[in-house]
C-alpha cells in the first residue's frame, strides 16, 4: 500500500483524530482533577550477596546468575503474604488501639458498612495480637477472622492493596534492595517501609533457624549412618586379609621357586650319596685286609665330613624354622651344603683301591653307615620340600578368588567413603551457616515521613492520554485501510487489474447536483463537480478519437455505476453536437428504460429489412438534447434467448448513419452472459470498475476474458474515485 495514500487517508480523517484526542485529553484532565496527593517513603536493605567483608568459611566464586536468582528470591520473600500480612496486622492494631490518631480514616461510605459498625474492637485487637505473635494469617473460614479481613479491606491494609502499591526491587548493580510505598499519609508511608523490613527480618530469621536446626539434625543422623556403613566395610576388608592379591601371589610364587631350587639341590646330594655308598660297598667286598697306615687319615676325613653334615643340617633347620623366606639363612644353608658336597666328593674320589694300604674294613663300614644316613636325611628333605610345594600351589587359587572379593569390597569402601564425605560436607556447611550465616541482611536506610508530596505528573498523564488516543486512531485507520481490499487509486488499479485505463471518474452526489447542472451551470465551480465534468470530457475525447461508433458498456459486478457513466457520456457527447442513441440491453434491471420512460420495444421488434420509418417509431426522446433511447421490457433472460432473427440490434450499422454514437448497456459479466452475447453487435467494449470494490477470483476470470478480446476491448473506466486519490 502506498505511503502517500495512507498519509492522505489520515488527512481525510484528521477531524476524527483531533476530536478523539481532545476527548481523551479532557477525560484525563477531569479524572486527575481530584487526584490525591501521595507521599513516598523509601527504605533499603543490604543483602550481603555481593559484599566481600563478611566472614566466609570457604572460598566461593562470584556467579552473576546465581546472585540474580538470590535477589529475586529475596524480593518475593519481602512481598510474601506472611510479611505483608504481619505488616497489615500491625497497621490495623495501631489504628484500633489509637483511634485518636489513626493512619487512615475510613470514608463516610465505608463507615456505613455493617462490618465497621458492628465491630468489636477489643475482640479484634485480641485476635490480631495473637495472630501477629504466632506469625499466622487470618482464616477466611472463621467468621470473626473473616470480618477482620473485611475491616482491613476498608482501611486498605489488605494483602492485595498493599502488594499493588508497595514496590520492592533491587537497586541495579548494587547489593541493596529498595522498598517504596506511597500513601496519602507521610507517616503511614514511613511506617510501612520500615515495618516491612522488620517483618521480613523476623520471618527470615525464624524460618532460617527452624530450617537450619532441622537440617543439622537430619544431616547428623545421615553422617552417623554413613560412618557406621563405612566402618563395617573396612572391617570386612581387614578380616579378608591384604587387599592386594597380586602381592600375595608374587610372594607365594617366590617361595615355590625357592623350594623347587632346594629340592633340585637335595636330589643332587642324594644321587652323590647313593653313588658313594655303592663304591664303598664294592670296596668292602673286594677288601680283605686294610692297611693301618690309612686308618688315621680315614678317621680324620670321616670326622670332618660329619662336622660339615651337622652344619648343613643345622642351617637347614634354622631356615625352615624362620618360615623358609629369609634369603640370608638360605645362603648360609646353601654354602654349608656346597661344602659338604665338595668334601664328600673328595673322599669318594680319594678312596683307596683294594690294594691301598691304611683303609680298614671297619672304616669302610663306618663310611657306608654315614652315607646311608645321609641318603635317608636327603630323602626326608626331598619329601618335605615336595609337600611345601604342593601346599603353596593349593593356596594360589584361593588367593585369586580372595583378590576378586577384595576388589569388590574395595569399590564398596570407596563408594561408602564418597557418600560419607558428601554428607559430612553438607553437615559441616549447615553447622557453619548457623554459626556464620552466608546471608547478612540488615537495614541501611530507614524510611522517613516525606515533607513534600510526590509530583502529580498531571500534565504528563494528560499528554500521554492524548498521544495514546491519537496514535491508536492513526493505527486503527491504517489497519482499516490495510484490510480494505478495494481499488482506491489509479495506481492500484493498474497494479492489481493490469487493464488499460481509459479514464477516471471521481465520486459525486448526483442527487444533490443534477447531471445537467454540472455541464450547463457556469456558476458551479465546486472542486468535485468541476473535476467530474473535466474527467468526462477526457473520456469523450477518447471515444471521439477511437474511430468506433457502437459502444457496449459493461462491468464485472453489479453496482459499479454503468448507468451513470453511460448517461454522463451521452450528455457530454450531445454537448459536442453529436447525436447519441442509447439502447437499454440490461434485461435483468432496465433502469434506463424506467428513468427515461422509454418504449419497451427491443424484445418485440424483428424485421427482414431495415425500415427507418418503422425504427423511428421505436425511439424515445430523453431529457438530454440530441440523446435518444430504445427501451426494453426486461426479464430473466439473455439476448440470445429473447431476440429473434431480424431484431433491432442487427441493424445498428444502418442506424450509425443517423446517429453519431450508439451506447449499449450490458449486464455484469461476473453473473450473466448477456454482455458476451451482445459483443457481436458492438464495435468495442468498455468496462466500468468501481474504486470501492475489491478483486476476487470471479473478477480475475472476467479480466482474463477481457484480455482475450484481441483489440475489441477499448479499456476500463475507474468510477467512484475519491477526488484526493485521482492523482495517486
Amino acid at each position: 500500500m502506498d505511503l502517500i495514500y495512507l498519509f492522505k487517508s489520515l488527512l481525510r480523517r484528521k477531524w476524527l483524530i483531533i476530536i478523539s484526542t481532545f476527548i481523551a485529553v479532557l477525560a484525563a484532565f477531569l479524572l486527575t482533577l481530584n487526584q490525591e496527593k501521595l507521599y513516598k517513603s523509601v527504605s533499603q536493605i543490604a543483602t550481603g550477596y555481593t559484599m566481600s567483608d563478611q566472614v566466609k568459611l570457604k572460598d566461593e566464586s562470584f556467579n552473576v546468575y546465581e546472585i540474580d536468582v538470590k535477589f529475586n528470591n529475596a524480593v518475593e520473600a519481602i512481598k510474601s503474604p506472611r510479611v505483608l500480612g504481619m505488616t497489615g496486622y500491625s497497621l490495623m492494631l495501631h489504628d484500633l488501639e489509637n483511634p485518636d490518631k489513626p493512619y487512615r480514616v475510613p470514608s463516610v461510605e465505608d463507615r456505613k458498612n455493617p462490618v465497621y459498625r458492628k465491630l468489636n474492637r477489643q475482640k479484634a485487637i485480641e485476635i490480631l495480637n495473637k495472630k501477629y505473635n504466632e506469625e499466622k494469617l487470618l482464616s477466611s473460614f472463621d467468621p470473626q477472622e473473616r470480618d477482620i479481613q473485611e475491616l482491613m479491606m476498608i482501611y486498605k491494609y489488605d494483602l492485595e492493596t498493599m502488594r499493588n502499591v508497595l514496590y520492592v526491587g533491587r537497586v541495579q548493580r548494587t547489593d541493596y534492595i529498595d522498598i517504596q510505598y506511597r500513601s496519602i499519609n507521610p507517616e503511614l508511608s514511613a511506617y510501612i517501609v520500615n515495618q516491612v523490613v522488620t517483618e521480613f527480618m523476623r520471618n527470615y530469621e525464624s524460618s532460617r533457624n527452624q530450617q537450619t536446626v532441622q537440617n543439622i539434625e537430619t544431616l547428623k543422623k545421615l553422617v552417623d549412618q554413613k560412618r557406621e556403613e563405612l566402618d563395617g566395610k573396612i572391617g570386612n576388608i581387614k578380616t579378608m586379609g591384604t587387599l592386594d592379591a597380586t602381592v600375595e601371589s608374587s610372594n607365594t610364587l617366590e617361595q615355590i621357586s625357592n623350594f623347587e631350587s632346594r629340592l633340585a639341590d637335595e636330589k643332587a646330594i642324594l644321587n652323590s650319596a647313593q653313588l658313594a655308598s655303592q663304591q664303598v660297598t664294592q670296596r668292602l667286598s673286594e677288601m680283605e685286609s686294610t692297611s693301618t697306615q690309612n686308618a688315621a687319615s680315614t678317621n680324620s676325613s670321616n670326622s670332618e665330613l660329619a662336622t660339615l653334615r651337622e652344619k648343613m643340617n643345622d642351617a637347614s633347620n634354622e631356615y625352615q624354622s624362620k618360615g623358609g623366606s629369609d634369603p640370608e639363612l638360605y645362603n648360609k644353608y646353601k654354602k654349608a651344603r656346597n661344602d659338604y658336597s665338595s668334601k664328600l666328593m673328595a673322599i669318594a674320589s680319594a678312596a683307596p683301591s683294594a690294594t691301598s694300604p691304611g683303609t680298614t674294613r671297619a672304616d669302610l663300614q663306618q663310611k657306608k653307615s654315614d652315607l646311608d644316613l645321609q641318603v635317608r636325611s636327603t630323602q626326608q628333605n626331598i619329601a618335605f620340600y615336595e609337600q611345601k610345594i604342593r601346599q603353596l600351589n593349593g593356596t594360589m587359587g584361593a588367593a585369586a578368588s580372595r583378590g576378586a572379593n577384595n576388589l569388590a569390597l574395595q569399590k564398596e569402601v570407596e563408594l561408602a567413603q564418597q557418600e560419607y564425605e558428601s554428607i559430612k560436607s553438607r553437615y559441616d556447611a549447615a553447622v557453619n551457616n548457623k554459626i556464620a550465616p552466608m546471608d547478612n541482611f540488615h537495614q541501611i536506610l530507614y524510611g522517613q515521613p516525606a515533607v513534600e508530596p510526590e509530583p502529580s505528573k498531571r500534565i504528563i498523564i494528560v499528554a500521554m492520554a492524548g498521544m495514546a488516543v491519537a496514535v491508536f486512531c492513526c493505527i486503527l485507520i491504517i489497519f482499516l485501510e490495510y484490510i480494505d481490499v478495494s481499488i482506491k487509486t489509479p495506481t492500484q488499479f493498474l497494479r492489481i487489474l493490469e487493464l488499460k485505463l481509459l479514464g477516471v471518474v471521481n465520486r459525486i452526489n448526483l442527487k444533490k447536483t443534477p447531471l445537467e447542472e454540472i455541464f450547463t451551470d457556469p456558476t458551479l465551480k465546486q472542486h468535485d463537480t468541476a473535476a467530474f465534468r473535466e474527467l468526462l470530457r477526457k473520456l469523450r475525447f477518447e471515444m471521439e478519437h477511437s474511430g468506433k461508433k457502437i459502444f457496449l458498456l459493461t462491468s464485472g459486478k453489479p453496482g459499479e455505476g454503468k448507468s451513470t457513466i453511460l448517461k454522463a457520456l451521452a450528455y457530454s457527447l450531445s454537448l459536442s453536437h453529436k447525436r447519441v442513441l442509447i439502447i437499454d440491453t440490461q434485461f435483468p434491471h432496465n433502469s434506463l428504460t424506467q428513468e427515461f420512460e422509454a418504449k419497451p420495444v427491443l424484445e418485440s421488434f424483428n424485421s427482414n429489412e431495415f425500415n427507418s420509418g418503422q425504427i423511428a417509431d421505436l425511439i424515445s426522446p430523453t431529457t438530454m438534447p440530441n440523446v435518444f433511447i430504445i427501451g426494453c421490457e426486461g426479464g430473466e433472460y439473455t439476448p440470445a434467448e429473447i431476440l429473434k432473427p431480424g431484431n433491432l440490434l442487427e441493424y445498428l450499422g444502418a442506424l450509425t448513419r443517423e446517429y453519431d454514437y450508439i451506447l449499449l448497456e450490458g449486464a455484469a459479466l461476473n453473473e450473466r452472459a448477456d454482455s458476451k452475447e451482445l459483443m457481436q453487435y458492438a464495435d468495442t467494449i468498455i468496462t466500468v470498475v468501481s474504486a470501492r470494490s475489491g478483486v476476487n477470483q470471479t473478477d480475475r476470470e472476467t479480466i482474463s476474458f477481457l484480455h482475450s478480446l484481441n483489440g475489441k476491448f477499448s479499456g476500463a473506466i475507474l468510477n467512484f474515485v475519491e477526488p484526493e486519490n485521482i492523482d495517486l
